[in-house]
């Protein structure tokens, strides 16, 4: 584990190996309260691969473009409503540019100080020039884990790096980015890397791999979920790789930006496994306290069929404080086997309320505050529900992607399912009241109109994309993660 303070100096990266041994030291001495906790747990920090430094420059950019000029982290907000208002036109999309990075770039490019930045599987962080796609920096967290399936025992996603949407600290101008690393014969660890957005020199670099039960391993982790900055922590969720291989169990980790890490987790299951956090792609939503909200998967393995699952904290919305402590919970009771609530994240609504769905077809109303049940709406997307809802908060509507196609919409006003908007499958945002939203993986965006739910433009991406793929925008562009690298599109063409 290495750290350093921030500095404006540029020698900060000079200074992460000198203190490596008292970064190590202090990870030794962390504690994990409450649930957390197993006889026999031992943290699970690697040392960190050599990696080049970033190539390009670090030359000031200039932003005159009116409107998003910044899209932070996954959906946008700490609610993830995905709602921002219209910037510069996206009418008559045409593509601006495309970037070939050489890997699949699975989570949203994210924006900031006029940069596009992108991670892909291959452990590649680059800062995109917003005007043509030219990397401006370039760095390696190490190797990705590859032949997956043969040293993990399963998973669908080969290489294995960066797979999680990163997350900008605008105050401080950094972006965090978590990879899988391979330290070799099939060893991983997952590392947490803090670039500054200018230079991408390192300014965090850090282990974070939960601290583990006996006899567990963090191969058999999948860090899928978005990270989330707040009260000064950078948090990490795990789930378990496709195919629920292996001993596991779900986790968010946080640690502190400054300073001493000072690793603070929660761990779903303790009384058993799985409970997986992966939210298709998802992150944690933070409320204004500085409260996260994460929902969590089955146990491992499936629990019988009809619910509810035995394990504590599986199938459920769970409340954490700052430090991770559990504050509240809500279990979907009818979710058995595969059900699966934690196909999405939670979404933070108008009026001190949540939105939540997950295999059952089945979204939830609850109150922020003790997560006690408001309202449910039967029979979303006729299909498991996977991905990030967006919420149109000036019309009190949820668009909710659908596995087999569509994006339900939903009328909170009534508590019931609007028209199904046919065309998408991948986790939707609203921008200027207009729904976009991409086909996965065949690689087409739709505009939808938002109350009739028509088509209003469609274009194609110009490749596959992953699974649960979500755009994001800002800098008058329209962004999407591809198999390859990021395509970003504009109006006016």
């Amino acid at each position: 584990m290495h750290r350093v303070r921030r500095r404006s100096d540029g020698r900060g990266r000079a200074r992460l190996w000198t203190i490596a041994l008292g970064g190590l030291l202090l990870l030794a001495g962390c504690t994990v309260p409450g649930p957390s906790a197993h006889p026999g747990t031992t943290p699970t920090a690697r040392p960190m691969p050599l990696r080049p430094s970033p190539t390009g420059t670090g030359t000031p950019v200039a932003v005159p473009i009116p409107g998003v000029t910044a899209w932070p982290s996954y959906h946008a907000d700490p609610a993830r409503t995905g709602d921002v208002a219209a910037g510069a036109s996206l009418a008559s999309l045409t593509r601006a540019w495309s970037a070939d990075l050489g890997g699949a770039v699975f989570g949203q490019p994210v924006v900031a100080s006029g940069r596009v930045i992108a991670a892909t599987e291959t452990n590649r962080v680059v800062a995109l020039d917003r005007a043509n796609g030219n990397v401006v920096w370039s760095a390696s967290l190490g190797a990705p884990l590859t032949d997956v399936g043969s040293k993990a025992g399963c998973g669908d996603i080969d290489p294995l790096g960066v797979t999680s949407t990163p997350a900008i600290d605008t105050v401080s101008g950094t972006v965090f980015v978590v990879g899988e690393v391979s330290t070799g014969g099939g060893s991983v660890h997952h590392q947490l890397e803090g670039l500054s957005i200018a230079t991408g020199q390192v300014v965090l670099s850090e282990a974070v791999d939960p601290p583990l039960p006996a006899g567990e391993d963090p191969v058999h982790l999948l860090q899928r979920a978005s990270l989330a900055v707040a009260n000064g922590r950078v948090y990490v969720s795990y789930g378990g790789n496709y195919g629920d291989c292996g001993d596991y169990h779900g986790w968010v980790v946080g640690v502190n930006e400054i300073g001493a890490p000072d690793l603070v987790a929660f761990e779903t299951a303790p009384d058993g496994q799985g409970g997986a956090i992966w939210q298709g792609g998802g992150a944690p939503a933070i409320d204004a306290a500085g409260d996260l909200y994460v929902s969590t998967g089955n146990s491992n393995p499936d629990p019988p069929a009809g619910g509810p699952d035995p394990i504590t904290y599986a199938e459920s919305v769970v409340k954490l404080s700052a430090d991770l402590k559990p504050l509240a919970a809500f279990k979907d009771r009818s979710a058995g086997g595969d059900d699966d609530l934690g196909t999405g994240n939670p979404v933070l609504l108008a009026d001190g309320l949540l939105f939540v769905a997950g295999k059952t077809d089945v979204g939830f109303i609850l109150r922020q505050s003790d997560l006690s049940p408001v309202a449910s709406i039967d029979g979303l997307c006729g299909s498991d529900p996977d991905g990030g809802a967006a919420y149109d908060r000036t019309a009190n509507r949820l668009f909710v992607p659908c596995s087999d196609g569509g994006i339900q919409s939903v009328d909170l006003g009534r508590d019931e399912r609007g028209p199904l908007l046919s065309g998408a499958n991948g986790a939707p945002i609203v921008v200027g009241g207009a729904v976009w939203a991409v086909q996965y993986p065949d690689g087409v965006i739709t505009q939808f109109d938002a109350a009739s739910g028509a088509r209003l433009q469609r274009q194609s991406v110009g490749g596959s994309v992953p699974h649960f793929a979500s755009p994001s925008t800002a800098l008058g562009l329209l962004l999407v993660g591809t198999d390859t690298g990021v395509a970003a599109f504009r109006g006016g063409g």
